[in-house]
């Protein structure tokens, strides 16, 4: 059973002064790294059994600046990496790239670090950047405990039990679709906006699923305090001289942002700005909108691949400037990896968002984007997770997430712009899926390397598959969507997870996967016949 260690304050001094550096991110290259990194792969950890020694695990992200810093102020300095190649086995995982290994350990958010015992079992793990110092400490202390076969904080978790309906119930949906609206209006902050009393950050799929979904006061309760947090956000997190939102940030207040740029964060949040000033205009509302779509089409599309990209890096420094200031120093690098998922939810938001605006380079850029997975996908047996720029060529087997967004986003391309070619890509993507992924016995997507209980994942990306057959009913007019009710109706009983979560989470990245599923339950909801 997985446990999770909770750390003092004095070793988990995180580093929430950022504001103060002047680091400047450059990439992120564990193999220039000190530390003797092996890079992960599936059967890395049963090939080092044999060494008897702890593992140490690093998540990192090329676009993420605390692992920059982690890698440039804590490993490599001389005892940290001196005592880590001695002392452990050290394991860099990309966590982009090797997506499979970020959900298989549950991690949040980058930098992350799972030590595993010797035996591969799970000592503790943690999100965040420590110094070196702190650092030291905490390896130190892993490792004498392990050797003494000591327990750290190992505190037990009795797992879920979860029993699937056998039967679509149409009450039973209704609950859950309830459940999780009053929960997310329950969890509003009304003094500073934004969901919860930590972390803040825009989360486009929970916000549009309750101003498509709530009624009554429930819906003006979220279309007010929506458009309160959208302009706290802009307020807080966004950049006004090129547009776009930043990924989070780390306090209630909305204080300390990490200033990363994502692309399905920003499209999702120009949709969800459209959507709202449409109902409750607001000058700055619109405005944000439209500088965000700029962003994206100007910083983050690569006119030479013809497709959007994924990330833009953080600076500390480069977002105090004003645009004059701008102008003398390079801007923050853009990641030159296009990612499929990433890509797909992207495309999927910014094809709703075209319903909003009449902009037509907007919509040739989605287009492109559109065509460049499709050439992609019809010219392979499989699917790639990521495209480089740089060799121009696609890498990476794909995972369960690429299948699942993709199976959606062509589908509603295909419906939107009548296109047969759009439709054969969205055949092929369920067919290949099918013959990867699906469990006969138990009629749903799964992924063979990660556990079975790993429900909440597993439930966006059944969602997403559903979704995926609803409109191929609707474009060919076959009853495929008797194939995507089993995915609903095993997902459908975890109402009672989702209230567990609502009140013990500290993170609320679990809200948008039950919102993405939510959204394809309530279509199958609507045109379903049973009881």
């Amino acid at each position: 059973m997985q446990r999770t260690m909770t750390l003092n304050k004095k070793q988990l001094l995180f580093l929430v002064t950022f504001l103060l550096l002047t680091v400047t991110a450059s990439a992120f290259e564990h193999i220039g790294s000190t530390v003797n990194f092996m890079e992960y792969e599936p059967k890395v950890i049963q090939k080092n059994l044999h060494r008897q020694k702890p593992f140490f695990l690093l998540f990192a992200a090329q676009w993420c600046h605390w692992c920059h810093v982690f890698n440039d102020k804590t490993l490599a300095d001389e005892k940290v990496y001196n005592y880590l190649n001695k002392n452990f086995v050290n394991i860099f995982i990309d966590a982009d790239i090797n997506s499979v290994a970020y959900q298989k350990y549950k991690a949040k958010g980058v930098p992350y670090t799972v030590f595993l015992n010797p035996d591969s079992s799970l000592y503790f793990k943690y999100s965040g950047t420590l110094y070196a110092k702190p650092f030291l400490e905490i390896i130190q202390e892993v490792n004498q405990s392990v050797k003494k076969g000591l327990s750290v904080n190992r505190e037990e978790k009795e797992a879920f039990q979860y029993y699937p309906p056998t039967q679509f119930n149409k009450n039973t949906l209704a609950n859950f679709r309830r459940t999780f609206v009053k929960g997310v209006l329950d969890n509003f902050d009304l003094e500073e906006y934004g969901i919860g009393n930590r972390a803040k950050s825009i989360l486009p799929e929970t916000f549009i699923y309750l101003l498509n979904t709530a009624k009554d006061k429930n819906r003006q309760d979220s279309l007010r305090w929506i458009s309160a947090t959208l302009l706290k956000a802009i307020e807080k997190i966004y950049d006004p001289v090129e547009g776009g939102f930043f990924r989070y940030a780390e306090t209630r207040d909305w204080q300390v942002p990490h200033y990363e740029k994502m692309a399905g964060l920003n499209a999702g949040t120009a949709l969800l700005l459209y959507k709202v000033d449409q109902e409750k205009p607001h000058p700055k509302l619109k405005k944000a909108a439209e500088q965000t779509i700029e962003y994206l089409s100007n910083t983050l599309y690569n006119a030479d691949v013809g497709s959007f990209l994924s990330f833009q890096e953080a600076d500390t420094s480069y977002y105090f400037l004003n645009k004059n200031r701008r102008a003398n120093v390079d801007p923050p690098f853009v990641i030159e990896k296009i990612f499929t998922d990433n890509l797909a939810v992207t495309l999927n938001y910014l094809l709703e968002a075209l319903n909003y605006t009449g902009n037509k380079s907007l919509e040739k850029k989605v287009l492109s984007s559109l065509d460049f997975l499709a050439e992609m996908i019809l010219n392979n047996e499989r699917l790639f997770h990521y495209y480089s720029v740089p060799d121009q060529k696609w890498r990476a087997k794909s995972g369960l997430a690429d299948y699942a967004f993709q199976a959606k986003l062509f589908q509603h391309a295909a419906a939107k712009f009548q296109s047969e070619r759009f439709r054969q890509v969205a055949q092929k993507i369920l067919h290949v899926a099918q013959r990867e992924y699906f469990d006969v016995e138990k009629q749903i997507f799964i992924d063979p390397e990660l556990a079975a209980e790993d429900y909440e994942y597993l439930m966006e990306m059944n969602g997403g598959f559903a979704f995926g057959f609803m409109e191929q009913t609707k474009l060919t007019g076959a009853q495929t969507s008797s194939s995507a009710e089993p995915l609903i109706t095993y997902y459908s009983g975890l109402e009672e997870l989702l209230e567990v979560r609502l009140w013990a989470a500290n993170d609320w990245e679990f809200l948008e996967r039950y919102a993405s599923f939510l959204n394809a339950a309530d279509q199958l909801y609507a045109s379903s016949t049973n009881p």
